[in-house]
Protein backbone atom coordinates (compact mmCIF):
# COMPACT_ATOMS: atom_id res chain seq x y z
CA UNK A 1 0.00 0.00 0.00
CA UNK A 2 1.32 3.52 -0.90
CA UNK A 3 0.92 5.77 1.92
CA UNK A 4 0.76 9.89 1.73
CA UNK A 5 0.77 12.68 3.88
CA UNK A 6 -1.80 15.04 2.84
CA UNK A 7 -2.09 18.89 4.12
CA UNK A 8 -5.64 19.65 3.97
CA UNK A 9 -5.93 23.99 4.31
CA UNK A 10 -8.87 24.99 6.15
CA UNK A 11 -8.27 28.47 6.12
CA UNK A 12 -10.75 31.16 5.45
CA UNK A 13 -8.76 32.08 2.53
CA UNK A 14 -8.41 28.53 0.79
CA UNK A 15 -12.06 28.17 1.59
CA UNK A 16 -12.57 31.66 -0.34
CA UNK A 17 -10.42 30.94 -3.52
CA UNK A 18 -13.25 27.50 -3.92
CA UNK A 19 -12.98 25.28 -1.42
CA UNK A 20 -10.25 22.97 1.09
CA UNK A 21 -7.30 22.56 -1.01
CA UNK A 22 -5.40 19.49 0.11
CA UNK A 23 -1.23 18.92 -0.56
CA UNK A 24 0.39 15.92 -1.64
CA UNK A 25 4.34 17.44 -0.35
CA UNK A 26 5.98 13.92 -1.10
CA UNK A 27 4.71 14.42 -4.95
CA UNK A 28 5.60 17.91 -5.79
CA UNK A 29 2.34 19.95 -7.44
CA UNK A 30 -0.04 17.02 -6.53
CA UNK A 31 -2.53 19.18 -4.91
CA UNK A 32 -6.49 19.16 -5.05
CA UNK A 33 -9.29 21.34 -4.10
CA UNK A 34 -12.87 20.18 -3.05
CA UNK A 35 -16.17 22.30 -1.53
CA UNK A 36 -16.13 19.81 1.19
CA UNK A 37 -13.43 17.90 2.96
CA UNK A 38 -14.27 14.77 1.79
CA UNK A 39 -14.67 15.82 -1.65
CA UNK A 40 -10.88 17.45 -1.73
CA UNK A 41 -9.80 14.11 -0.46
CA UNK A 42 -11.58 12.09 -2.83
CA UNK A 43 -10.25 14.41 -5.43
CA UNK A 44 -6.49 13.98 -4.07
CA UNK A 45 -6.66 10.45 -4.53
CA UNK A 46 -7.52 10.98 -8.40
CA UNK A 47 -4.60 13.57 -7.86
CA UNK A 48 -2.03 11.25 -6.96
CA UNK A 49 -3.17 8.72 -9.89
CA UNK A 50 -2.97 10.60 -12.35
CA UNK A 51 0.61 12.14 -11.33
CA UNK A 52 1.93 8.23 -10.41
CA UNK A 53 0.68 7.82 -14.19
CA UNK A 54 2.29 10.91 -15.50
CA UNK A 55 5.85 9.77 -13.66
CA UNK A 56 5.13 6.08 -14.78
CA UNK A 57 4.75 6.84 -18.16
CA UNK A 58 8.24 8.39 -18.30
CA UNK A 59 9.90 5.76 -16.56
CA UNK A 60 9.92 6.91 -12.87
CA UNK A 61 10.13 4.07 -10.04
CA UNK A 62 6.76 4.47 -8.75
CA UNK A 63 4.12 2.29 -7.18
CA UNK A 64 1.91 0.27 -9.63
CA UNK A 65 -1.22 1.62 -10.70
CA UNK A 66 -3.28 -1.19 -8.97
CA UNK A 67 -1.80 -0.49 -5.66
CA UNK A 68 -3.38 0.86 -2.83
CA UNK A 69 -3.75 4.04 -1.57
CA UNK A 70 -3.64 5.02 1.90
CA UNK A 71 -4.06 9.17 2.93
CA UNK A 72 -2.61 10.23 6.35
CA UNK A 73 -4.71 13.77 6.71
CA UNK A 74 -3.53 16.79 8.62
CA UNK A 75 -5.83 19.56 8.66
CA UNK A 76 -4.08 23.08 8.70
CA UNK A 77 -5.02 26.63 8.38
CA UNK A 78 -1.01 27.28 7.38
CA UNK A 79 -0.36 27.71 3.92
CA UNK A 80 3.61 26.61 4.42
CA UNK A 81 3.91 22.92 5.80
CA UNK A 82 6.56 21.08 7.93
CA UNK A 83 7.96 19.17 4.83
CA UNK A 84 8.37 22.26 3.19
CA UNK A 85 11.05 24.11 5.61
CA UNK A 86 13.57 20.51 4.45
CA UNK A 87 16.54 21.78 2.31
CA UNK A 88 15.43 20.27 -1.19
CA UNK A 89 18.23 17.30 -2.14
CA UNK A 90 19.80 17.05 -5.55
CA UNK A 91 18.38 13.90 -6.10
CA UNK A 92 15.31 15.72 -5.74
CA UNK A 93 16.29 18.37 -7.79
CA UNK A 94 16.72 16.83 -11.19
CA UNK A 95 13.40 14.71 -10.47
CA UNK A 96 11.85 18.23 -9.87
CA UNK A 97 13.01 19.36 -13.17
CA UNK A 98 12.36 16.02 -14.81
CA UNK A 99 8.30 16.55 -13.42
CA UNK A 100 8.15 19.94 -14.02
CA UNK A 101 9.04 19.58 -17.49
CA UNK A 102 6.27 16.95 -18.06
CA UNK A 103 3.99 19.27 -16.48
CA UNK A 104 4.74 22.18 -18.43
CA UNK A 105 4.53 20.25 -22.18
CA UNK A 106 1.21 18.34 -20.75
CA UNK A 107 0.20 22.13 -20.82
CA UNK A 108 1.24 23.17 -23.79
CA UNK A 109 -0.05 19.80 -25.82
CA UNK A 110 -3.70 21.02 -24.67
CA UNK A 111 -3.11 24.29 -25.44
CA UNK A 112 -1.70 23.96 -28.55
CA UNK A 113 -4.78 21.53 -29.34
CA UNK A 114 -7.16 24.33 -28.73
CA UNK A 115 -9.13 25.64 -31.60
CA UNK A 116 -9.09 29.68 -30.99
CA UNK A 117 -12.32 29.61 -30.44
CA UNK A 118 -12.36 28.00 -27.41
CA UNK A 119 -9.34 30.63 -25.80
CA UNK A 120 -11.74 33.53 -25.34
CA UNK A 121 -14.77 31.11 -24.17
CA UNK A 122 -16.32 31.93 -20.35
CA UNK A 123 -19.15 29.67 -19.04
CA UNK A 124 -20.46 33.33 -17.51
CA UNK A 125 -19.30 36.94 -16.70
CA UNK A 126 -17.33 35.93 -14.47
CA UNK A 127 -15.34 32.88 -15.00
CA UNK A 128 -11.75 32.68 -16.34
CA UNK A 129 -11.44 31.91 -19.91
CA UNK A 130 -8.67 29.12 -21.17
CA UNK A 131 -6.90 32.25 -22.02
CA UNK A 132 -7.20 34.28 -19.02
CA UNK A 133 -5.47 30.81 -16.94
CA UNK A 134 -2.60 30.98 -19.82
CA UNK A 135 -1.92 34.38 -18.87
CA UNK A 136 -2.23 33.81 -15.08
CA UNK A 137 0.21 31.05 -15.42
CA UNK A 138 2.64 32.74 -17.29
CA UNK A 139 2.71 35.79 -14.43
CA UNK A 140 2.53 32.80 -11.84
CA UNK A 141 5.85 31.79 -12.72
CA UNK A 142 7.54 35.03 -12.13
CA UNK A 143 5.95 35.57 -8.95
CA UNK A 144 7.42 32.19 -7.59
CA UNK A 145 10.78 32.92 -8.96
CA UNK A 146 11.03 36.46 -6.83
CA UNK A 147 9.35 34.37 -3.72
CA UNK A 148 13.58 32.71 -3.61
CA UNK A 149 14.66 36.20 -2.93
CA UNK A 150 13.67 38.65 0.06
CA UNK A 151 12.32 42.18 -1.09
CA UNK A 152 9.38 43.70 -3.42
CA UNK A 153 11.28 44.24 -6.61
CA UNK A 154 12.81 41.43 -7.86
CA UNK A 155 9.72 40.04 -9.24
CA UNK A 156 9.29 42.84 -11.24
CA UNK A 157 12.93 42.77 -12.26
CA UNK A 158 12.28 38.91 -13.79
CA UNK A 159 9.05 39.93 -15.31
CA UNK A 160 10.85 42.90 -16.98
CA UNK A 161 14.14 40.61 -17.98
CA UNK A 162 12.05 37.79 -19.12
CA UNK A 163 9.62 39.36 -21.27
CA UNK A 164 11.91 41.47 -23.13
CA UNK A 165 14.23 38.19 -23.67
CA UNK A 166 10.89 36.50 -24.77
CA UNK A 167 10.37 39.21 -27.36
CA UNK A 168 13.71 39.09 -28.96
CA UNK A 169 14.21 35.71 -28.98
CA UNK A 170 10.95 35.77 -30.98
CA UNK A 171 12.42 38.82 -33.21
CA UNK A 172 15.30 36.69 -34.19
CA UNK A 173 13.20 33.80 -35.09
CA UNK A 174 11.56 35.97 -37.37
CA UNK A 175 12.21 33.55 -40.96
CA UNK A 176 14.33 36.24 -43.33
CA UNK A 177 11.73 35.57 -46.15
CA UNK A 178 8.63 37.27 -43.77
CA UNK A 179 10.54 40.58 -41.95
CA UNK A 180 8.65 42.42 -44.03
CA UNK A 181 5.50 40.46 -43.36
CA UNK A 182 2.59 42.30 -42.12
CA UNK A 183 0.06 41.47 -39.74
CA UNK A 184 -2.95 43.03 -38.61
CA UNK A 185 -4.16 43.67 -34.74
CA UNK A 186 -7.33 45.95 -34.11
CA UNK A 187 -7.13 47.26 -36.88
CA UNK A 188 -3.69 48.74 -37.39
CA UNK A 189 -1.03 46.84 -39.59
CA UNK A 190 2.67 46.16 -37.78
CA UNK A 191 5.38 44.65 -38.89
CA UNK A 192 8.84 43.04 -37.62
CA UNK A 193 10.61 46.68 -37.63
CA UNK A 194 7.49 48.45 -36.35
CA UNK A 195 7.28 46.06 -33.06
CA UNK A 196 11.40 46.49 -32.74
CA UNK A 197 10.86 50.44 -33.21
CA UNK A 198 7.54 50.69 -30.45
CA UNK A 199 9.60 47.82 -28.26
CA UNK A 200 12.42 50.63 -27.68
CA UNK A 201 10.56 54.11 -28.07
CA UNK A 202 7.28 52.65 -25.55
CA UNK A 203 10.66 51.29 -23.10
CA UNK A 204 12.62 54.76 -23.24
CA UNK A 205 9.26 57.06 -23.00
CA UNK A 206 8.64 55.17 -19.79
CA UNK A 207 11.94 55.42 -18.82
CA UNK A 208 12.00 58.92 -19.01
CA UNK A 209 8.82 59.17 -17.09
CA UNK A 210 10.20 56.94 -14.20
CA UNK A 211 13.10 59.82 -14.43
CA UNK A 212 10.89 62.30 -13.81
CA UNK A 213 9.12 60.54 -10.85
CA UNK A 214 12.67 60.15 -9.49
CA UNK A 215 13.98 63.81 -9.70
CA UNK A 216 10.46 64.07 -7.36
CA UNK A 217 11.02 61.76 -4.64
CA UNK A 218 12.87 63.10 -1.52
Amino acid sequence: MARYQVFLETSADALAEGGYLAHVPELIGCAARGKTKEDALANTRAAIADVLAVLRKHGARVPAADEPIELAVTETDAATFPPDYAPLRDDELEALWERASFSRQELLDVLGALPATALAWRENAEAWSIADIGAHVARADLYYASRLEAGGLRELIYRISATRALLLQHLQNVPADQRGHVTRHDGEDWTPRKVARRMLEHEQEHLAQIREILSKVG
